[in-house]
């Protein structure tokens, strides 16, 4: 893909190896450990760190302009490099690209590892999605810098996922974004959103820095930039520091990160083979817990919930829906597809008909919810959208609803810093008891939100309750 260029820019064609303008020093080869397996949860925690100190990266790019970075290494022995990503974007020769490589190749070089790792996972996807969009292949690192991979990443503006989509954007790229979905998370619904919307700044700015200056700032901030400045380059806008911070080193720290990517061993990197993973889409009516689908098909519920990350409530929402699952599993849970609505018993939605005098504050209050949640889960305007005879969604197991109609203090709806022991000590429980009445192991991690039932369900007996 042709690209406009300022005269400013040099260019450097990559074939086996890439040499700066300045003759580079001897290069320090380290070999990478072998990753291990991390949970998603913990993916997600190293992830937000290093988003961090990326959107941070501008002040670690200029302290280390100056600095030697480890070069490529040029002769028979050369290693292999990436060629299609490499060959696909031009990279520039420009000072705060060696000083995003400097960054990269020594305090982050563990996160970056981890990262170009993990990529094997999405790295066929990617592949394809930019191929069908006529996108250059170099744009499958992106996500580096971006999320990591960690389909679970929000940033503190509200982006999330591999994309970093913020929901005004992801919608307008036709994702779902709901109480019950949040297909920002969906690597590959979110990875076709994403070529298209960066086609579409490739098309407005015919210029790859500018394009992704725009996908990390909006592109009216970087049009009113230029305009503003009469800069035609992304160059020139960092040089007048016309775009924010983070985006003066985003599209630095994506050059070195391609840099990267293209000779990894001479950087002391190297890549994750691209995976092929046995995974079968299934169709499913919902609701339906994955917690029961896991059951069904024999599989650990942390990998289905890991295959199928943007299930925001580990629920299919109502409705048909399609779920990966590994293949092995697909038989049984496909034979049972039609009739795992009705058979899951434990999935905590539930619907409901409102009847005269009811509201949805009433109900929130009674089954140790917030309002606000009722209105998202049923994708309600307001809360006095709805009236008596309308019918909505609960967040409660059907079995349960009466007893907590009749019955509010029987949840009780878990606070930010709220343990299993302080919950169960302030109602006279044990912790053991509070997992029991809860069907709930140790491990599982409490959410702000979440309802725990704190009162055992009463059993109705032919004499009465």
């Amino acid at each position: 893909m042709m690209m406009r260029r300022a005269s400013v820019l040099l260019i450097a064609v990559y074939a086996a190896a890439c040499a700066t303008s300045a003759p580079p020093p001897k290069p320090v080869v380290t070999t990478a450990a072998a990753p291990t397996h991390q949970s998603p949860s913990a993916a997600k925690l190293q992830s937000d760190d290093y988003r961090r100190a990326l959107e941070a990266a501008y002040d670690e790019i200029v302290a280390r302009e100056g600095k030697p970075v480890a070069g490529p290494k040029v002769g028979l022995d050369a290693p292999k490099v990436d060629v299609e990503a490499v060959a696909s974007i031009p990279i520039p020769d420009h000072r705060t690209i060696r000083g995003a490589l400097q960054y990269f190749t020594t305090d982050l070089k563990p996160s970056i590892q981890e990262s170009l790792i993990r990529s094997a996972k999405y790295k066929k996807l990617i592949d394809k999605a930019l191929d069908d969009y006529k996108l250059p292949r170099g744009l499958a690192y992106l996500p580096v810098i971006e999320s990591a991979y960690v389909p679970s990443v929000t940033s503190r503006a509200g982006a999330h996922g591999i994309w970093q989509f913020m929901p005004e954007t992801a919608r307008e790229y036709g994702l779902r974004v709901d109480w019950w979905v949040d297909e920002r998370a969906d690597p590959e619904r979110s990875t076709r959103a994403a070529a298209a919307y960066l086609r579409d700044l490739y098309r407005q700015f015919n210029d790859w820095p500018l394009a992704l200056a725009a996908y990390n700032a909006g592109p009216g901030r970087i049009r009113r930039a230029m305009n503003a400045t009469g800069g035609t380059t992304f160059w020139e806008l960092l040089e007048n520091e016309a775009v924010p911070k983070e985006t003066r080193g985003y599209v630095p720290t994506f050059f070195a990160t391609l840099t990267i990517a293209s000779d990894p061993t001479t950087y002391g990197f190297r890549l994750g083979q691209p995976l092929d993973l046995d995974l079968k889409p299934v169709e499913v009516e919902g609701p339906l817990s994955l917690r029961y689908l896991a059951s069904v098909g024999n599989i650990d519920e942390a990998v289905l919930r890991d295959l199928n990350p943007s299930l925001r409530q580990g629920i299919v929402p109502p409705g048909k829906a399609t779920v990966r699952i590994p293949s092995k599993a697909a038989d049984a849970v496909m034979a049972r597809a039609s009739t795992l609505k009705n058979e899951d018993a434990n999935v905590a939605i539930c619907s409901y008909t409102l009847r005269e005098g009811e509201n949805l504050q009433r109900l929130a209050r009674s089954l140790g919810t917030d309002v606000d949640t009722l209105v998202a889960m049923n994708n309600l305007r307001s809360a006095s959208s709805i009236s008596e005879g309308d019918s909505i969604y609960l967040p409660v197991r059907a079995r349960e609803l009466g007893s907590l109609l009749n019955h509010s203090d029987a949840y009780y709806a878990v606070k930010k810093g709220d343990t299993y022991y302080s919950i169960a000590k302030s109602h006279n429980l044990t912790v053991d008891e509070l997992l029991g009445l809860n069907e709930l192991e140790v491990e599982h991690k409490l959410h702000p939100g979440e309802r725990l039932r704190v009162i055992a369900p009463r059993t109705v007996t032919a004499g009465g309750m």
